[in-house]
């Protein structure tokens, strides 16, 4: 269901998603660069919008795994994040203090992450 709201919101606010990929529990630092490097392989992807909910796994160590994986994948491409669920708090903290765009909900995501690409 999350994949599919997610992608049905993107395209609702005038995006076009490329890509959709679940990193699943437990997303440290491999999974997402990973994922990211998957991603970023695509010359299409304008903008990258991490959609989490946590809820065995942390949105705190979610987040950690995120900016970790950005120290060692290179990119100018922007990422929009969006975290809801256990250590949520701790989680957007840590993205207020990253290169992320931190998003307050899946609407928000989806605008900003729209607006990014439109404007690379």
């Amino acid at each position: 269901g999350l994949a599919m709201a997610t992608m049905d919101v993107v395209k609702l606010y005038g995006g076009e998603p490329a890509n959709f990929l679940d990193i699943g529990g437990g997303a440290g630092k491999d999974k997402v660069k990973a994922a990211l490097q998957i991603i970023l392989a695509d010359p299409n992807v304008k903008a990258v919008m991490f959609n989490i909910f946590g809820g065995i796994t942390r949105v705190d160590e979610v987040a950690k795994g995120i900016i970790a994986a950005l120290d060692e994948v290179k990119t100018d491409v922007p990422m929009v994040a969006r975290l809801v669920g256990t250590n949520e708090e701790a989680g957007r903290k840590l993205l207020a203090e990253s290169v992320l765009i931190p998003a307050d909900s899946l609407a928000d995501a989806a605008q900003k992450a729209v607006a990014a690409a439109r404007a690379r």
